[in-house]
């Protein structure tokens, strides 16, 4: 699971009245002075002092979870569908069942108060990692690609479940544990973590389908995922569970869906998160089809390109973390959607043949989608963290979650039905060639502009909790 990225402290050597005055009203000349004068590595961020004790084993965590789940939810699975025979359709639907899956928060809402949140994330992840066992079973264990990919599925579905249910008590856990004076720094160093173990998962299957090919590279990336799967649950068990009873019962505080959604900045901040998911839920899972299916790159260079992506996503999270308590979450929100609507005219262009799919233009576009991808998560993971009320936090973040795990699951769904509808037809137009792929990015290029004017009606505030 991903978690927030967001603030270190200030730096020693900032008058905390000119910070103050700055918050209040940050001119433009003040906003770029303060966006270009941001330290990139602010080493204090990186130290685990002033956190309660035990709760930096949730950032270990991130890292050994991420070990796993950068192999189970990204290139490596749908290069390994591919393999078996998936076309856009069922690749779609690979992609779709985790987050569609994540309806499940729900019902593992209710269970929270008779589990705790510490043995219910225990027990989803535990039952997760035995699926991704499995999986690292069937490149070896069935020759028949067909049956390989129905089983596949089916273990996706076991997968996604035992997440589903579990995951929606990982965010209430971490705002009832982690006290609000040390909320950012822990969270920047989850982000860290996990953006960390991300980049070394990566790479290390980049080598392994460099130097080893056929069925046994991804039965050995799978069974990666599985040691990073078990030593996540071993951190788990050294987090402190919630232990202000008062706290949680405020958190668990039953509100209907609609009055929730009857509240118009909650509704506001759903409606933006969605619209962005059913845009950025198709970009990893297609654009890996595209470079496997038409620019013809092996496995290894594909996934290389999205260890760069996360590389340098993960390196400007400590510019981003300095900057968004300083100047709030929507500039950073904003330049983040700039970036990614050139990032998908970029991807078009590739698609439409104006430009080669050579590895220094993909890694170019791969590097600034990672900074864009990676920035926006952690100012909009910052914004919700401060704009869910306390009472009834764990069905707020419920119904957050489960609706933009919703568009993250209906996006490639739905994107893949529309490229297998449009099939190999093409249009010529002046020097482009508008094939399936280049008619997906622009679309989702569109998309973006839509959902960077919703931003502006977005009222990014702590709410009041009464």
């Amino acid at each position: 699971m991903r978690c927030m990225g967001s603030i270190p402290p200030t730096p020693p050597d900032t008058d905390m009245d000119e910070l103050t005055t700055d918050v209040q009203a940050p001119g433009r000349p003040r906003l770029l002075l303060r966006l270009a004068g941001a330290p990139i590595i602010p080493m204090g961020t990186l130290s685990g002092v002033g956190l309660p004790e035990g709760v930096a084993w949730a950032n270990w965590f991130a890292f050994y979870n991420a070990l796993s789940w950068s192999v189970v939810l990204g290139a490596p699975l749908y290069l390994f569908a591919k393999y078996l025979g998936a076309g856009d359709g069922l690749l779609g639907l690979v992609a779709a069942l985790p987050p569609l899956l994540a309806v499940l928060h729900i019902p593992g809402n209710h269970l929270i108060p008779k589990l705790g949140y510490r043995r219910m994330v225990l027990w989803g992840w535990m039952s997760r990692t035995v699926a991704i066992a499995f999986i690292a079973i069937i490149p070896l264990a069935i020759s028949q690609r067909g049956i390989g990919l129905t089983v596949l599925i089916l273990l996706l579905i076991i997968f996604s479940g035992c997440r589903g249910l579990a995951g929606g008590a990982w965010m209430p856990w971490l705002s009832t544990i982690v006290p609000t004076d040390v909320r950012g720094k822990f969270f920047l160093r989850d982000q860290l973590f996990g953006q960390t173990g991300n980049v070394l998962a990566l790479l290390l299957v980049t080598a392994i389908f460099k130097f080893i090919q056929g069925p046994a590279a991804f039965s050995i990336a799978f069974a990666l995922a599985t040691a990073g799967g078990v030593s996540s649950v071993l951190c788990l068990t050294a987090v402190p569970d919630a232990t202000d009873l008062d706290l949680h019962a405020q958190a668990g505080s039953r509100i209907p869906f609609a009055k929730m959604l009857a509240a118009k900045p909650f509704r506001l901040l759903c409606i933006f998160n969605i619209v962005y998911m059913l845009v950025m839920g198709s970009l990893v899972v297609f654009t890996v089809a595209y470079l496997r299916d038409v620019a013809k790159l092996p496995p290894s260079e594909i996934i290389g390109l999205t260890a760069f992506s996360t590389l340098g996503g993960a390196a400007s999270l400590f510019w981003c973390g300095q900057v968004v308590n300083k100047i709030g979450a929507r500039p950073i929100l904003t330049a983040s959607l700039i970036v990614s609507i050139a990032v998908f005219l970029c991807w078009f262009l590739v698609a439409a043949e104006l430009i080669p799919p050579r590895l220094p233009v993909l890694g170019f576009i791969y590097l600034i989608s990672g900074i864009a991808s990676i920035n926006f998560a952690a100012a909009n993971n910052h914004m919700q963290s401060v704009s869910v009320p306390q009472i009834g936090r764990n069905h707020h973040f419920a119904l957050l979650l489960v609706l933009l795990n919703l568009a993250a699951g209906v996006s490639p769904l739905a994107w893949g039905l529309v490229l297998e509808a449009i099939g190999n037809n093409r249009i010529h137009l002046f020097d482009l060639d508008i094939t399936r792929y280049a008619v997906l990015f622009v679309s989702c290029a569109g998309l973006l502009m839509l959902v960077l004017t919703m931003l502006r009606r977005l009222d990014i505030h702590r709410p009041e909790t009464k």
